[in-house]
């Protein structure tokens, strides 16, 4: 006996997989190359059809079998495309977690956490992601106004989403990458906001420093100290007193404090060794930073240890810098707070006075431009050996390329000296 032929309510002829549902919605139900049943529904059946009042508009259910048609004979699991953007990143996470370091693995979760996970993209099919949608979504997080990210953030947040997508596309479960050339997108958008880190000139660093001082007087320890020592967050967050040699003024540097989850998901603090043997170096201790050190031990109960192998995350007393309430630092809660003091100090100053948006690291990066500015030794090589191994730099063209810029404010007396010494051959 021959099939029945079914219509919908309008007389129209519905094809194999079609059915109209007693509501009026359309259904198309096909089968995978495994065999399961797969369904996609529309409120209506042609692209001329109009949509029922009070139902929302969308793309007609023969335009969606078409199009599944067309991927399938790409060899696109079309079946699969309904997952979403936090779906593949997480199912990247978990495929890279054994070749990331704790930190690597940490950063990237926290970005995730903050920055991707509860948004729209994030909820958003795979299928459906173009690239426009992720520049947009970029351009909204360097234009955030309360807590707008660097260009140079971005490019960490793009490492997520890209390789993740990238995986997709891997599995065919999308025909191509939409994150491929999002972040050069974003950068030409913003070509006047440079992505490179500058430091702050002097006297900007004074006035923020100042300004901190009367505005957070909690943070103005942490941050001076990293003015004039050039340590890492994670380094001032791990330093304990057994670290601070007053008498041969020397600051030692041994470890890096991590704020991460654990195999149960719970985050905790944990001391590691710095990511190369460069990271372990002696700091010269200035006057103005021994000065504010021991004025710190003074006021701090300290634990007496006798040996460097019994510090531990539960030592709190021993640590040279914490919370308001006594804890250990967590570098993602300094830097928030360095961003609010940043933004109460442009509210306060004209906008040719006003400070970009900055992280902790400045100050290290200014630290390493003073050093490079100031260091008056006999021969230039040994200079930026010495500044090389006083940052930490695991080899000193890393202090050429990235830190060793001359701020504007020292540019002309840099000019003179050139004449100078031309004058004097």
């Amino acid at each position: 006996m021959a099939e029945k032929k079914r219509r919908d309510s309008n007389g129209i002829l519905l094809t194999k997989g079609e059915r109209q549902l007693n509501n009026g919605l359309y259904r198309y139900r096909y089968t995978d190359s495994q065999g399961e049943q797969h369904d996609v529904y529309s409120w209506t059946l042609r692209p001329q059809d109009k949509v029922p009042e009070g139902r929302k508009p969308g793309i007609s259910l023969r335009e969606q079998e078409e199009q599944i048609r067309k991927d399938i004979d790409k060899g696109i699991r079309v079946w699969q495309a309904g997952i979403t953007l936090n779906q593949v990143i997480e199912e990247y996470f978990g495929a890279q977690r054994p070749y990331w370091s704790d930190c690597t693995r940490n950063n990237y979760f926290c970005a995730y956490k903050n920055h991707i996970k509860s948004t729209k993209l994030g909820k958003r099919k795979i299928s459906k992601l173009t690239q426009d949608d992720i520049v947009d979504f970029y351009s909204s997080l360097v234009h955030d106004k309360k807590d707008p990210l660097s260009i140079a953030s971005i490019s960490q947040i793009d490492k997520i989403i890209g390789p993740a997508l990238k995986k997709a596309v891997a599995k065919r479960l999308i025909l191509s990458n939409p994150a491929d050339g999002a972040y050069g997108e974003l950068k030409k958008k913003n070509h006047n906001k440079p992505s490179q880190r500058h430091a702050l000139d002097q006297e900007q660093l004074d006035k923020l420093l100042e300004f901190i001082a009367e505005d957070s007087p909690q943070y103005f320890p942490l941050f001076y100290f990293l003015s004039w020592t050039g340590c890492r967050i994670g380094e001032a967050a791990a330093l304990t007193w057994l670290d601070v040699d007053f008498e041969n003024e020397i600051i030692h540097i041994r470890r890096n404090m991590q704020y991460q989850p654990d195999e149960n998901g719970k985050c905790k603090h944990k001391l590691k060794a710095p990511k190369t043997s460069a990271g372990c170096r002696d700091i010269p201790m200035l006057a103005e930073i021994k000065d504010l050190l021991k004025e710190m031990r003074s006021a701090q109960k300290v634990v007496p240890l006798k040996t460097l192998d019994e510090i531990s995350v539960d030592n709190k007393e021993l640590f040279v810098f914490r919370s308001s309430c006594g804890g250990l630092l967590m570098t993602n809660t300094v830097n928030s707070g360095l961003s609010r003091i940043v933004r109460r100090y442009n509210q306060q100053h004209t906008e040719e006075e006003a400070l970009p948006n900055i992280s902790c690291h400045i100050f290290r990066h200014c630290f390493c431009c003073w050093l490079c500015e100031n260091m008056q030794g006999q021969n230039t090589m040994d200079d930026v050996k010495t500044i090389q191994q006083i940052m930490g730099h695991a080899n000193a063209q890393v202090t050429m390329d990235i830190y060793s810029e001359t701020r504007k404010t020292n540019q002309a007396a840099k000019h003179e000296a050139l004449k100078k010494v031309s004058q004097d051959r």
